[in-house]
């Protein structure tokens, strides 16, 4: 079987678009992964601050019932 120049161009041609698709879908992903991963990291703050907030306000009333005893 004879490939000639053309043929060769236009296999090499789709070859690299396959590749460019490839490494598009592959950023694509990366970035929703990213964009995950920072969602995910501001609730975990958001959720800890709560926390924080509830145990303060725990020992703040601790703190009153002793002052008050």
């Amino acid at each position: 079987m004879t490939v000639n120049l053309q043929q060769y161009s236009n296999a090499s041609q789709a070859n690299d678009l396959e590749q460019l698709r490839n490494a598009q879908n592959a950023q694509q992903q990366s970035q929703k992964i990213s964009n995950q991963a920072t969602d995910d990291a501001l609730w975990r703050m958001a959720q800890n601050n709560e926390m924080a907030k509830i145990k303060g306000m725990s020992k703040l009333a601790e703190t009153a019932n002793q002052l008050g005893s």
